[in-house]
């Protein structure tokens, strides 16, 4: 193990085009961005582990691991504190049983800039994938284990599967590990992690502006209910789904020629696509919060989407002109909703070894 510590940062994610039809296997525009899960740990010498976590109401937890990696804890956990605990001793199970026994450790983990910092409302920016990139990098290092860049999407991958117990796209866990902004396909089965990433430039002309509904919403429910209309009426959807997939495939191919204009076209496309696809699902993917932050931006030329599920988090503005976006900006900041400060990360997840966690 290492004798200092080691920080890890992974950033987040924002999806610019492509969600649900990812899951077709069509391409999605995604983008890493400022926003970053930092993982520490330094050793402890007596196999004791503690957990710190700075965004959640927990006391320092303290356990062992046994050779299996199952925690064994000084003080039994409250229901609530095991289920807020849950995705990171998962993370550390899995890697004890892939690598082998962790040495003894301390581990602070901050991800306080993935929520609101009034409502405490978590964002979809891809915390737990972060999170998954983070803690693997750490640990991994700290057990002084090697991987290689091009491969930590796919094993960051599987662990994710592990601590969450579903497949998922894939596409923030992408976004964490290699940063930057890029055209995201998923793997066609999980025996066969063949995912692609094809990074792209950034659009000169292309500006963006990131805006907070209000509240968040359940990624889980609005894909299950989308699932539920494909099993229902598989030709509606089938219907639809294509021309989703159609416009992902043109939209990725318009960012990646610098082609703007056509960019901006099938960003508004694709939105009157989601809004059928909840219409036809039962799912409010197009809220009437995502409609009237979208009347807003038209006001001044610029095309808006949700960004992810929808119903409610995040969404984004594009225009082809700064003077645009600062109007956007500024009529958002008069409105009920926020302006997101969001940039683009170029780089992924960054080990940096320390002397000392305060």
């Amino acid at each position: 193990m290492h004798e200092s510590s080691i920080c890890v940062k992974s950033p987040g994610k924002l999806i610019l085009l492509g969600e649900y039809a990812v899951l077709e296997h069509a391409p999605a525009l995604v983008t890493a961005v400022d926003r970053h899960c930092i993982v520490k740990v330094a050793p402890l010498y007596n196999s004791t582990f503690q957990i710190r976590t700075k965004n959640l109401k927990l006391p320092e937890i303290q356990f062992t691991l046994d050779s299996d990696g199952d925690a064994h804890f000084r003080n039994p956990l409250s229901t609530k504190e095991a289920n807020q605990l849950r995705f990171v001793l998962s993370m550390i199970k899995y890697v004890t049983q892939r690598y082998g026994k962790i040495p003894g450790a301390y581990i602070e983990i901050d991800t306080v800039p993935f929520y609101h910092k009034t409502t405490g409302h978590k964002f979809g920016l891809g915390s737990s994938a972060a999170l998954t990139v983070s803690i693997l990098s750490a640990l991994m290092e700290y057990m002084n284990q090697h991987i290689e860049p091009e491969d930590l999407y796919r094993e960051a991958f599987l662990a994710h599967r592990h601590a969450q117990g579903k497949l998922g796209s894939g596409t923030d866990i992408a976004a964490s590990a290699t940063g930057g902004v890029m055209s995201y396909t998923m793997p066609e089965s999980i025996d066969k992690l063949n995912g692609q990433v094809v990074p792209h430039e950034w659009p000169d002309d292309l500006h963006m502006v990131t805006i907070w509904a209000g509240y968040a919403a359940s990624t889980r429910s609005f894909v299950n209910n989308v699932n539920e209309f494909r099993d229902r009426n598989p030709l509606r959807y089938d219907s639809i789904m294509r021309s989703m997939m159609e416009l992902s495939y043109r939209g990725s191919e318009a960012f990646a020629n610098s082609d703007t204009d056509s960019f901006l076209e099938i960003v508004n496309l694709f939105k009157d696509q989601e809004y059928l696809l909840g219409k036809e699902s039962g799912t409010e993917i197009i809220s009437d919060v995502h409609q009237e932050i979208c009347r807003l931006v038209q006001r001044f030329g610029g095309v808006y989407k949700p960004s992810g599920a929808g119903g409610g988090d995040i969404g984004v503005a594009f225009c082809k002109s700064a003077a645009v976006a600062d109007q956007i900006r500024q009529i958002i900041g008069e409105s009920m909703f926020d302006v997101m400060d969001l940039r683009m990360n170029p780089t992924g997840m960054k080990v940096v070894h320390t002397m000392n966690i305060e």
